[in-house]
Parts: C-alpha cells; sequence; structure tokens
C-alpha cells in the first residue's frame, strides 16, 4: 500500500515502537495453540479413516503415484497416462514404505497436515486489507469449511486448497502493488496451478488476466482513454469486445470437449446443476458470508484505496471464473457419468468470501441493495433447491449440516428449509447490527460452530462408511501380496456388478498389475483385458501370462490354488493357464436371471453332469418356474467365447417356490456346457430389484464305479424339511457382502450363527496334518452340489454349513479314510478332487 493512500479501517499500520523478542514471542502462542488444536482434530480424523472408499478417485491416484514411485513415470495398470496434478508425486515417496496399510496411514497424516495449510496464505491475503485479529479469526474459519472433510481421503483437493490461497495472495498483491517482481512471481505461480489440478485451476491465470484488464480499463490509463470516447465509440468498443469473445469461444474454448459439450448441448443443465452446487456452498458456509460478502465487493469508502479495488477486481473475476467452470463441469458430468451436486469445485472461494465478509462487517455502510438482492438470491437456493441428504455425499460437504439436522434432530425438508432462513434472517441482522462487538464476535462462533458441523458430519459419514467397507475385509489387507511374494497378480472375474470390492482389493495388494474379466465388465481407472478362450479345454490369452490369478465369482482355474478368501481364489501357475469350469449369468449369492450357464472345460471323458435349480430361499407367491435344461458340446465361436456346439440333452422341470430340484444328467463326453433357461422369473421384493429364476449349481462327475449311480431327475428335500434352517438370499462381492432383503411375502428363516462359518483367508494346506479350512457360502455351496454328486449330500444347496452338511462331510470322510471330524480339511479337499477326477 503506498503511503499517500488512506489506509482502510484497522487495516495494518507501522507498530511505533520496536518490541521485544519475549513479546513477540506471547504474541504467537494463540496462534500457535489454535493451529495445534486445529492439526489435532484432523489428525484425529485421518485415524479415524481406515480404507479408502472413494472410488475411482482415490484408487486412481494410488496408482498413478505408485508408478511414480516404482518407475517414476505417472501410468494406470502399467498404461502410461498424462500428468494430471502434483498431488500424485507429492504422496508418491510413502509408497516406498514396504507395508501399504503403513504407507495409507502416513499418506492420510501427510493430508491432514497440508490441507490446513490454507490458513497461512489465507491469513497472509487477509492482512492486506484487514489486522492481525480478524485475519487470524478469517484463517482459522477458512480451514474450518465443510469441504476439509477431504482431509481424510486421497484426492488433489487437499494440495489444491492450500496453493488456491497461496495463488491468490500473490496475485492480490502484486496487482496491488504493481511491482515488477511481484507481478512475476504472480505470473509463475499462476501459471503453475495447472500442474496441481488441471483443467479447473485453469481458472487462476484466467481470473489473474481478468482483474488485471479490470484494473486497467477502469484505472486512470482506462480512464483517460475512454474520456475522448464519443457513445458511437463505447459501442464499438463492446461490440468489439464481445466479438472478441465470441472469436476466443470458437478458435480456444471449443476445443475443449468439457466446455464444448456442455455449452452447446447442455446449457439448461449447466444453470441447473450450477445452482445447486451454489445452494451446498452457500448453506455450507453459513448463508451470511455469501451475502455480505456479496456487500463487501462494493464498498464506497474504499473506493480509492488500490489494495481494496485489487482484491475487488480478482475476487470478482474469480467468483465468475470457479462458477463458470463449476457449472460447465457439472453438466459435463452429468452425460458422461452421473448427475452431482459439484460444490466440490466450488469451495476454493471460501476464503474470498470470509474476506469479503469481514470487510463489510468493519464497514461504515453497505449497499443495502445489493445485501437485499442476494438475500432473495439465497432464498431461492434455499427453497428452489433439493437438499442433497445422502449420508456421507462426498462431492457436496456443505450439506452436512442439514443432513445432521435429519438424522439426529429428525428434522424433514420443510423444517431444514425453514431452519436455514432463520439463520439468513439472522445473518442480516448481524450486518445490521456490526457495529457491536459482541454482536460480530458472537456471529464468528456460530458460524465456526455451523460449518464444524458440516466437517464433522461429512467426514464421520465418510469414516463409517469407509470402515464398513474394512469390516468386510480379511484381517491381513495384503494378503495377495504376502502369497504371491510381490509377483505380479491378475485379477480375473466376471458378472461385476459392485466394483467396489475389486477396487479395495486392488487398493490393498499392490502386486494386483491387471485386471480381466471374461465378459468384458472389468471396470477402469486403468486398462482392463477381456482374455480369449483358445480352445475347448479353456485355454486362456492373457496379454502379461501372469505368474499368479486372483479369481472371482464363479471362475475356477485348472491351476494349483495358492489361497482363498470368500469367493476369491488365488492361483499359481504350474502350465498354460486353463479354465476348470465358468459360470455366466449367476449371481454371487447363487440366484441367477432367467438364463444362466455353466461351462466345464476338463476333458475327463464321459460323467454326470449335477444342475441344481432351488427357491429354498423364498417361499413368496411368484408363479412356478419353467425350466429347460440343455447340456452338450462346446466350441469357441469367432468372438474367442465358449459357445454351445451340439445339444446332446434337453431336460425340462418345474421350479417351484420352497423347494429344490436337481437334474443329473448322464453325457457321453467333456468338456461340456450347460443351459438354463427359466420362466417366468419374478421380482422378489421393492430391496432387490433382480429379475429372479432360481438359485443354481453345477457340477461334473466322470464316470466312476464308487459314484451313486445316474437318475433322471430327482426332487430333493430342502434343509427346512428335515427340520433345518434354510439359507436366506445374501448378495456377496469381491471383498465386501451386503445382504439383500428378502421378499415381503417370503417365509425364509435367517441362518444361526452355529451354522455359519468366519470368512478368512485359507491356504492350500503344505503339512501332513490336515488344515481346516474355512468356507464362504459359496464355497459352501460347491461343496454341498459336489457331495450330492457322490450320494453324501441329498437336501437343498443352500451355503449353510450346518449339521445335515457336517454329517455328509462325516460320511464321505468314513468312505475315504479320513478322520470323521466332520469339517472340511485340506485332506478331505484331496480325496474329493481325486474323486471327481480334478
Amino acid at each position: 500500500m503506498s503511503t499517500h493512500e488512506a489506509p482502510l479501517p484497522g487495516a495494518p499500520t507501522p507498530a511505533p515502537a520496536r518490541r521485544g523478542t519475549l513479546d513477540r514471542v506471547l504474541d504467537t502462542i494463540p496462534a500457535i495453540g489454535l493451529a495445534l488444536a486445529i492439526f489435532t482434530l484432523y489428525g484425529v480424523e485421518a485415524w479415524s479413516r481406515k480404507t479408502p472408499w472413494v472410488f475411482t478417485d482415490e484408487l486412481e491416484w494410488t496408482q498413478i503415484s505408485r508408478a511414480i514411485e516404482a518407475t517414476g513415470h505417472a501410468a494406470r495398470r502399467g498404461e502410461p497416462i498424462y500428468f494430471k496434478t502434483i498431488y500424485a508425486v507429492l504422496i508418491a515417496p510413502f509408497w516406498s514404505i514396504h507395508s501399504t496399510e503403513a504407507a495409507y496411514t502416513a499418506i492420510k497424516y501427510f493430508n491432514a497436515f497440508l490441507m490446513p495449510l490454507a490458513a497461512l496464505p489465507t491469513y497472509k491475503l487477509s492482512r492486506l486489507l484487514l489486522p492481525k485479529g480478524t485475519s487470524l479469526a478469517i484463517a482459522v474459519l477458512a480451514v474450518s469449511i465443510p469441504s476439509m472433510s477431504y482431509v481424510t481421503s486421497m484426492v488433489p483437493e487437499v494440495v489444491a486448497y492450500p496453493y488456491y490461497a497461496f495463488a491468490s495472495w500473490l496475485i492480490v498483491r502484486a496487482l496491488a502493488r504493481r511491482r515488477r517482481s511481484d507481478v512475476l512471481v504472480a505470473v509463475v505461480v499462476s501459471l503453475l496451478a495447472l500442474l496441481v489440478r488441471s483443467p479447473q485451476f485453469d481458472t487462476i491465470p484466467a481470473s489473474f488476466a481478468i482483474a488485471a484488464g479490470w484494473l486497467w480499463f477502469t484505472g486512470p490509463r482506462g480512464r483517460a482513454m475512454r474520456s475522448s470516447w464519443s457513445r458511437r465509440d463505447a459501442i464499438g468498443a463492446a461490440v468489439l469486445f464481445i466479438g472478441a469473445l465470441f472469436l476466443f469461444n470458437r478458435v480456444i474454448l471449443q476445443h475443449i470437449d468439457i466446455w464444448q459439450v456442455s455449452t452447446q448441448y447442455w446449457k439448461d443443465r449447466m444453470i441447473r446443476l450450477g445452482l445447486w452446487a451454489g445452494a451446498a456452498f452457500t448453506i455450507g458456509l453459513g448463508v451470511g458470508p455469501i451475502i455480505a460478502g456479496a456487500a463487501g465487493l462494493r464498498l464506497a469508502e474504499h473506493r480509492d484505496n488500490k489494495t481494496y479495488r485489487a482484491f475487488v477486481a480478482y475476487a470478482g473475476s474469480t467468483i465468475v471464473c470457479i462458477a463458470l467452470y463449476t457449472a460447465v463441469k457439472a453438466a459435463f458430468l452429468s452425460t458422461v457419468f452421473s448427475t452431482l451436486d459439484e460444490e466440490r469445485n466450488l469451495f476454493y472461494l471460501s476464503p474470498i468470501f470470509l474476506i469479503l465478509t469481514a470487510l463489510a462487517l468493519r464497514a461504515a455502510v453497505v449497499d443495502w441493495r445489493i445485501v437485499g438482492g442476494v438475500g432473495v438470491f439465497c432464498l431461492y437456493l434455499i427453497w428452489g433447491q433439493e437438499p442433497q441428504l445422502q449420508y456421507p455425499y462426498f462431492e457436496a460437504p456443505g450439506m452436512g449440516v442439514l443432513t445432521f439436522g435429519n438424522r439426529n434432530l429428525a428434522l424433514n425438508v420443510p423444517e431444514l428449509r425453514m431452519a436455514t432462513t432463520i439463520v439468513l434472517i439472522l445473518s442480516i441482522w448481524v450486518l445490521v447490527l456490526r457495529r457491536y462487538r459482541a454482536v460480530v464476535a458472537a456471529a464468528t462462533v456460530v458460524l465456526l460452530a455451523w460449518m464444524l458441523t458440516s466437517e464433522i458430519t461429512t467426514t464421520w459419514g465418510e469414516s463409517h462408511f469407509g470402515n464398513a467397507f474394512r469390516a468386510h475385509l480379511p484381517q491381513e489387507l495384503s494378503w495377495i501380496d504376502k502369497q504371491s511374494h510381490g509377483e505380479a497378480v491378475t485379477y480375473l472375474g466376471q458378472e461385476i456388478v459392485d466394483p467396489n470390492g475389486l477396487w479395495l482389493t486392488e487398493f490393498w495388494n499392490r502386486s494386483i498389475t491387471h485386471v480381466a474379466s471374461l465378459d468384458g465388465t472389468a471396470p477402469g481407472p486403468g486398462p482392463t483385458e477381456a482374455p480369449t478362450i483358445l480352445d475347448i479345454r479353456g485355454t486362456l490369452a492373457l496379454k502379461n501370462d501372469p505368474p499368479y490369478i486372483v479369481t472371482d465369482n464363479g471362475i475356477v482355474l485348472q491351476a494349483t490354488p495358492v489361497a482363498r478368501w470368500h469367493s476369491l481364489t488365488l492361483y499359481r501357475r504350474s502350465g498354460p493357464w486353463r479354465l476348470a469350469y465358468s459360470e455366466q449369468q449367476v449371481y454371487p449369492d447363487g440366484w441367477a436371471p432367467g438364463w444362466s450357464t455353466y461351462t466345464y472345460f476338463g476333458a475327463n471323458g464321459p460323467g454326470t453332469m449335477l444342475v441344481t435349480l432351488s427357491r429354498a430361499g423364498y417361499n413368496g407367491n411368484a408363479r412356478i418356474g419353467n425350466a429347460t435344461v440343455k447340456v452338450g458340446s462346446i466350441r469357441i465361436d469367432e468372438n474367442q467365447q465358449s459357445v454351445l456346439a451340439k445339444t446332446l440333452v434337453v431336460r425340462h422341470a418345474k421350479v417351484r417356490n420352497g423347494r429344490t430340484i436337481v437334474l443329473r444328467i448322464h453325457i457321453p463326453t467333456s468338456p461340456a456346457r450347460v443351459e438354463v433357461t427359466i420362466t417366468p422369473t419374478f421380482h422378489p421384493s421393492a430391496s432387490d430389484p433382480r429379475n429372479l429364476g432360481a438359485q443354481v449349481a453345477f457340477a461334473f462327475a466322470p464316470d466312476d464305479p464308487a459314484a451313486v449311480s445316474r437318475q433322471g431327475e430327482s426332487a430333493i428335500p430342502t434343509e427346512a424339511d428335515a427340520g433345518s434352517t434354510s439359507g436366506t438370499v445374501t448378495q456377496t462381492t469381491t471383498a465386501t457382502t451386503t445382504t439383500a432383503s428378502a421378499p415381503a411375502s417370503a417365509a425364509t428363516t435367517p441362518t444361526t450363527s452355529t451354522e455359519a462359518q468366519a470368512a478368512t483367508t485359507s491356504t492350500t494346506a503344505t503339512a501332513t496334518t490336515p488344515r481346516v479350512m474355512t468356507l464362504n457360502d459359496a464355497e459352501v455351496r460347491r461343496l454341498q452340489t459336489k457331495l450330492a454328486t457322490l450320494g453324501y449330500y441329498s437336501y437343498a444347496i443352500t451355503g449353510v454349513y450346518g449339521p445335515i452338511t457336517s454329517k455328509a462331510v462325516q460320511a464321505f470322510q468314513r468312505a475315504n479314510g479320513l478322520s470323521e471330524t466332520g469339517t472340511w480339511d485340506t485332506a478331505s479337499q484331496a480325496a474329493l478332487d481325486q474323486r471327481l477326477g480334478r
């Protein structure tokens, strides 16, 4: 600030005398205390989060940063990718820590340190205009906003927020002082912003340029130039400026996909979704700072102050740029991903509005027309935009305070709107009574509490959500890394409906370097593969020919199993990678829609194909299912997929509610394929939107004199018929388990705790003493099916390891000279594999 300028009221002024070192140290104690409190809060929040869950964001930055640490180059699943953000570079060194869990913990604490650093440049920016005490309060408020909940997530916002405040301080300082060195520094920092978060931070140099142009146009030189203009000159200049904007849009902006798609085709969504994001930002910031901040843009008493003019020019330009970007981004995402409340792109404006609010509160006169107009606009945002009450909602943490009111205070939407309206009215009264320090101090405390309520509510919800995932992960999170000894592993799945389990497994196991699926359902981020089947023996063509493969959801390989957990099985290569068998259109809980298949690739000659069709877990009023089962030889089609070549046997069956039927079909040769069609399907309940035919299970047993004599088809009583319990419909995804609600009309009996087995990692036995194998529901169903094939089990295929299954296992163990424990172990598994010709 030049000496001839009148300083703002309360602006920093030279100290009258030099102060001692002790005095200066004592002055820092409040700031140090506040800093410790802030770092402690976010450190605790980081500690409370046990696993990432914001996918695909967190997994993508993990992939890129791990690649940078390992190779020095950004990549996703081994495929190079362009530089996206410096955040990936900052967290890359942490992946040199051997333990994935320790590395993840270190990154969280790094986040908890880095993002709150936004208080420092916010304080420096505020000090250009306001005294120390006020600036300190603004700095604390700036790191108490709802979006500080991003501290616990591995996302670029963690570094982008403090960098935005840092760039804003340097830009305003350069615009105010106009020193060549300050301008050069501001230009460099503005351009480097593109490395922090692109394309959003294109708004930083754009805001800088617009503010500089406006200050020149409204400054002495601009006024001198315009003083000689006639009305025609002014109109011509306006037309020329508008034409230049159109030209810039056509030549530059229209080559940017996000801008071109949104502005040409989805202008209505830009307005609607931009206002939706604006509502979340307004509510999250407590409404008052938006109204008072708008008033702070036009304070007549500071009209001639260069620093104020520079700040207002930059504030106005950056508000416009970021608001426009938010609207464009939200509209674009709605066309390629999902319709989201994108407050996530607006929260960078928080320090700007907080400083503008402080200026308005310290002003002698405010423009009440602005207060009234912006107040009406905020009222429209409150009542005209639907509040986002999903919990947690990562994209709009500003709605956390409303979520708190809804969940903890039982307030409905109209009551939440009314409460927010009261806050709006009180905020205007604070402006009216701004000369009373007690009123302003109380309003500051209430604002801090309001924003922290949003932040803590959102963070708690995200931690709770992530910890719910953690509860369904194995105790040893990196079990695949341990069993593969760090060698490359390819994930191979199919029918991937909910990819969260896959993403979590990939995050915690660095050895998973490639992701593939038999049916093309493997998700990003990064490249995926759909391996081809080369022959009827099930030989797979994989690009990287990995030493290990982890399979999921009904895929079994002709290879050595190393470890199992839930539906995942880790195999070690012992020759060409071949499928043993594969199920398609079968959900992880065993239910299938109207069409499903089973392909057995083993070349074991003639044998019995056992097909189980069951509705034992459903006793509703759905119509009887008419099942058609085709069994025949297989061939590989032009798409390198297995299909039915020649139908050898066709069987028909009735699938009744609460009952199970098993078809034992003898075929003269294998490999073989089964295709099951069931009509009509039924919709089980409002909580389970699937159209289901029946629970299905398949097995093939080569001809064996000891095997049970073949039967055409027979109804098998359910466990419920035998006085035991039957299993409910349970949905299991990779590394996570969720239970689908049974139909309202279904009379299903819950599984008892004594019948359920814990799901933990089990490794193939290498010692002579048989080791107990813990099986998940899907593995129990497969075991029951195989025991039924051999004649040891004659009840429903439920996936429940209860007393009936235990007795069947005892009978099998007795017949094969094993200890009759009734518990499935490695010796029993080896005997079963031998009996079935595996």
